[in-house]
C-alpha cells in the first residue's frame, strides 16, 4: 500500500566583459579543451547540452526525478504510480508543448544520458550504459514487469565503481561510507532540490515530544515522504521500505552537507543503526 504523508507546514522558497586573449592563450586554451579530464564532480545542468532545444532545463530536472521514483516504487504498485503522477506528466509535456508521448520519447535519451554521466562521474558516459538504460525505461510505466526490468538496470548503473565506492560517493566526507546502498539516491537528491527548512521544523517538533516517545528516525522519514509526494505532484508516495530507509539518510547527508553542519561519526552511526532497524522492522 502507498506510505502516506505525515502533515506539516511547508515552507516557500524563494554575468563583466573580460580582456580578449592573446591568439597564443586562445591556441592553448583550445588544446587544453581537447583533453577532457575525468573529475567525480557534481553534475551541472547546462541549456546547451539539452538535445531537445523546446525542452527546458528545469523539465529535465523533474523527469529525471520522475525517472529515479520510478525505480523506488514497488513494480506491483506502477499503475497507481502513474495515476498519481498524471499531473506531474501532464505538466512536463505542457512546458515543451507536446503530447505526453512525444515528450518522454524525446527526453528519456538525455535523462538516461545524464543519469549514467552522474554513475560515472563524467561528462562522457559510456553509450552501452546509455542505451540499455534507453531500451529498459522505453515502456516502464506499462507493467510491473517492466517496471522490475528497469529498476535492475538502474541497479547496475548505480553500482558503477566511479560513484558506488565509498571513496567516490558524493558525501564521502560527510557519512556516505555508512550508507548499505550503492549510491543510488545521491543525484535524485539534487535535481529534486529539497526544501530543508521543513526537515529542520520537523525535527525541532520531535524534540518536543516526551523523551520516551521521540525517535531521531521517524521525522526524517516523515520528511522524505513530504518531499516525494511533492516531487511527483501526489498526496501519496509509492516507495520501497528498503529505499525510503535509504534514501531517508541520503537526504539527511546533503541537509546537513547545505547548512555545512559537522556531525560526530558517532552520532551517524548511531543513527543509521537506527534507521536499518526501522527498515527491517517496518
Amino acid at each position: 500500500m502507498p506510505t502516506k504523508k505525515r502533515s506539516t507546514k511547508g515552507t516557500k522558497t524563494k554575468q563583466t566583459k573580460s580582456k580578449k586573449a592573446s591568439p597564443a592563450k586562445q591556441k592553448t586554451a583550445r588544446k587544453t579543451a581537447a583533453t577532457p579530464k575525468r573529475k567525480t564532480a557534481r553534475p551541472t545542468m547546462r541549456k546547451a547540452a539539452v538535445t531537445a532545444p523546446a525542452i527546458r532545463v528545469e523539465a529535465l530536472k523533474k523527469t529525471i526525478a520522475y525517472y529515479y521514483l520510478l525505480s523506488y516504487c514497488p513494480p506491483e504498485q506502477v499503475v497507481e504510480f502513474v495515476n498519481a503522477a498524471g499531473p506531474l506528466r501532464k505538466e512536463l509535456a505542457k512546458s515543451a508543448g507536446m503530447s505526453e508521448k512525444a515528450f518522454f520519447n524525446a527526453v528519456l535519451p538525455e535523462v538516461c544520458r545524464r543519469i549514467v554521466s552522474y554513475h560515472e562521474a563524467t561528462r562522457e558516459p559510456s553509450p552501452q550504459w546509455v542505451n540499455a538504460l534507453v531500451s529498459s525505461a522505453a515502456a516502464v510505466e506499462k507493467s510491473p514487469e517492466n517496471l522490475s526490468l528497469f529498476q535492475e538496470e538502474m541497479t547496475k548503473v548505480a553500482r558503477l565503481p566511479q560513484r558506488a565506492l565509498p571513496e567516490n560517493r558524493l558525501h564521502r566526507k560527510k557519512g556516505c561510507a555508512y550508507c548499505r546502498l550503492p549510491c543510488h539516491y545521491g543525484y535524485f537528491t539534487l535535481v529534486s532540490e529539497p526544501t530543508f527548512r521543513e526537515l529542520q521544523t520537523m525535527l525541532e517538533e520531535e524534540t518536543k515530544m516526551p523523551a520516551g516517545e521521540r525517535s531521531p528516525v521517524q521525522p526524517v522519514w516523515g520528511f522524505t515522504i513530504l518531499h516525494l509526494g511533492k516531487t511527483m505532484q501526489s498526496r501519496q508516495a509509492f516507495i520501497h521500505q528498503a529505499h525510503l530507509g535509504n534514501l531517508s539518510y541520503c537526504l539527511l547527508l546533503l541537509s546537513m552537507a547545505k547548512s555545512r553542519l559537522a556531525v560526530p561519526e558517532a552520532q551517524l552511526q548511531a543513527f543509521q543503526a537506527a534507521n536499518q532497524a526501522m527498515i527491517l522492522g517496518g
